[in-house]
């Protein structure tokens, strides 16, 4: 994150450091998360077998729809993937991870067993009739209940829904604490195919890595004595393996100092596809590999016409396909892969940091063993740090040509900035002077579902109320470079600027309209403007906010409300409705709970009311505009008078 000096200076004049528990990488305070999943902190966490990474090519390729069945388990265990022993959550056991594998048109169940107290959101998937699985909590869903199950269910039916994509928590920041994974769609229709294009498809993940909680970091943050600049992360990891120097540990934790990055073996004469996908929470990171140029030929899940780069910068959540051409290389070669973070992209001082984050490519023929030696490939001249910016959207051309709309039927803003709000009284990142309030037991698309109107004091909102092209304007007027990411559609990329652009002057403007970039996270440096066209085809209430996790749980987050007639009588299956039963608040939780560790700014009425729990199921229900009808498990929207 970079926050302009005067800025930095004002900031630090009215508040103070992080806790200790935020920056030094303690982990006393876990919080509820780590009070349900305690038990499986005795045993070590798994490390993701090498052929989740590697996509296998007997998978087919099919046109033919089926289900594909998922099961998830989200615990706690003990880990240490880059030598610094700490608390993780973890699915099945494993960080970053399981795959999941699927063809255009296929649908997908994930059942999600959770033993803490989230749910896990897909990044990237339309969502189109399934938007209640979208995953959001406090948007779509409430958190899913300690011990309890849901099962997500969504079918790829986008007319380009294919390329790579990814899964994630999405409560507070706790994906940054283990609980993401990659997902991967074929299609017939993708232009890029293995034995014409590549020959080999590697998933290299890649994300930062902080050694506190991020439960911990978020109360840090969001404290009155706490800071905006969140913290820098520890390390880096690659396919889960990173590495810590041990000596800037904390003298009470357990540190066993790892010396070997990852390593991947590849036959020589080989076109190795690699699919990065930016897993973390903060950095962006700039990769490249020793002595050889890089061919761009995905971004997020458009393909594009092959672009030359020796450095890919990729932010938080964006993720980039690029050849690996190991022509030239002949059996015994070996050289590095770097993910090297853009420390300007910081905020906070990043001492033990270690921002080369490497991996080792060995050449070696199939049935031979590679060699051991540490290469001396030479890294490229380009710098690394700098302007926390994308590859240039116009040298990234699409495959497959689709132009954007010309006629635009609704034009809404989003000014983002840092700001002193009027509910918490404290500096939250907001949108449109909103910083986003989050009822995790009250998910805004139940309520617009019941027919009711968002409150415009809780999150900035853009209501399209019919089939239409949109255009969303976003001006990020001061504090950070920020990736925002929108759910459910994917945007074309009409137009970019400095300064700001308001609705009047939009149409004094050039757009780009003849096959744009479309892809859904896009990075909007401060001082800077971009024009995200969009068709609003999806009836649903769709996140737009910032993937750096540390300001989405600060309130940068608003959403786009899509055909909201459409929504009250859209399904939404009986599962949905019961993890958000008052029966599974947590202990001294209401209806006016907001998440990450935040109460309204005003009493609740039930504390005014003195409420018990009967009274407070039946108040749940009735802000919630459902009742129960017909037995156990039947729901009907209620209207409003």
């Amino acid at each position: 994150m970079r926050v302009p000096l005067p800025l930095v200076v004002a900031l630090l004049a009215a508040t103070v450091a992080l806790p200790a528990s935020a920056t030094t990488g303690s982990t006393s305070n876990h919080r509820r998360q780590l009070d349900h999943g305690h038990g499986g902190l005795k045993e070590p966490v798994k490390i993701a077998p090498a052929s989740q990474w590697l996509l296998s090519p007997t998978f087919k390729i099919s046109d033919v729809p089926q289900t594909r069945t998922y099961n998830f388990t989200i615990d706690a265990r003990l880990g240490a993937p880059d030598g610094f022993e700490r608390p993780l959550f973890v699915v099945n056991g494993q960080i970053d991870g399981p795959l999941i594998e699927a063809n255009q048109g296929d649908t997908i169940s994930v059942k999600v067993q959770n033993n803490l107290n989230t749910g896990i959101s897909i990044h990237g998937i339309s969502q189109n009739g399934s938007t209640w699985a979208d995953g959001p909590n406090g948007i779509t869903q409430c958190p899913i209940p300690p011990f309890k199950s849901f099962t997500y269910t969504f079918t790829l039916t986008r007319f380009d829904q294919f390329g790579t994509y990814w899964w994630h928590a999405h409560r507070g920041a706790m994906y940054g604490d283990g609980i993401t994974g990659p997902l991967i769609v074929h299609s017939l229709n993708d232009p890029l195919k293995r034995g014409q294009d590549y020959d080999v498809d590697q998933i290299l993940f890649i994300r930062d890595h902080f050694h506190s909680m991020s439960t911990d970091i978020v109360d840090g943050l969001l404290s009155a004595a706490g800071t905006i600049i969140a913290p820098s992360p520890k390390s880096g990891l690659i396919n889960s393996v990173g590495i810590f120097n041990c000596t800037a540990a904390p003298s009470d934790s357990t540190c066993t100092q790892r010396t070997e990055p990852l390593e991947l073996v590849f036959a020589p004469q080989t076109r190795i596809r690699l699919r990065l996908i930016n897993a973390g929470t903060h950095a962006q990171f700039k990769f490249s590999a020793d002595e050889h140029v890089l061919k761009v030929i995905e971004a997020d899940d458009t393909a594009v016409n092959a672009l030359e780069v020796h450095r890919i910068p990729f932010f938080t959540a964006q993720r980039y396909s690029a050849i690996l051409d190991l022509t030239n290389n002949k059996a015994g070669d070996s050289f590095f892969l770097r993910a090297q973070m853009n420390t300007q992209c910081f905020g906070a001082s990043f001492a033990d940091l270690d921002p080369d984050v490497k991996a080792i490519v060995r050449v070696a023929v199939p049935g031979t063993r590679p060699g051991t030696e540490t290469p001396t490939s030479t890294d490229w001249s380009d710098a690394v740090n700098g302007a926390c910016i994308d590859l240039d959207e116009n040298s990234l051309v699409p495959l497959l040509a689709v132009d954007a709309p010309e006629e635009v039927g609704i034009t809404n803003v989003f000014d983002a900035a840092f700001n002193f709000t009027q509910v918490t009284g404290t500096g939250r990142w907001t949108l449109n002077a909103v910083s986003f309030e989050n009822f995790m037991y009250n998910p805004l698309l139940f309520q617009v579902r019941a027919g009711k109107t968002l409150d415009a004091l809780d999150v900035t909102q853009f209501v399209i109320p019919e089939l239409q092209t949109a255009d969303l304007i976003v001006n990020n007027l001061l504090g950070a470079d920020h990736p925002f990411h929108l759910h459910g559609s994917k945007f074309f990329i009409v137009a970019r600027g400095n300064g700001t652009l308001s609705a009047s002057n939009a149409t004094s403007i050039s757009y780009t309209t003849t096959n744009p970039l479309r892809r859904d996270t896009l990075t909007i440096p401060t001082g800077e403007f971009a024009v995200l066209r969009f068709i609003a085809d999806i009836p649903g209430v769709h996140a737009f906010h910032c993937h750096i996790a540390w300001h989405q749980a600060a309130g940068l987050v608003g959403v786009v409300v899509v055909q909201p007639s459409a929504i009250e009588t859209e399904f939404v299956p009986d599962g949905a409705f019961q993890i958000c039963d008052p029966t599974n608040f947590e202990p001294g939780d209401s209806i006016l709970t907001t998440d990450p560790g935040r109460r309204r700014g005003r009493r609740s009425v039930l504390e005014l009311a003195g409420s018990d729990n009967n009274s407070l199921v039946e108040r749940k229900r009735n802000m919630m505009g459902w009742t129960k009808k017909h037995g156990a498990g039947a729901r009907v929207a209620k209207r409003e008078a």
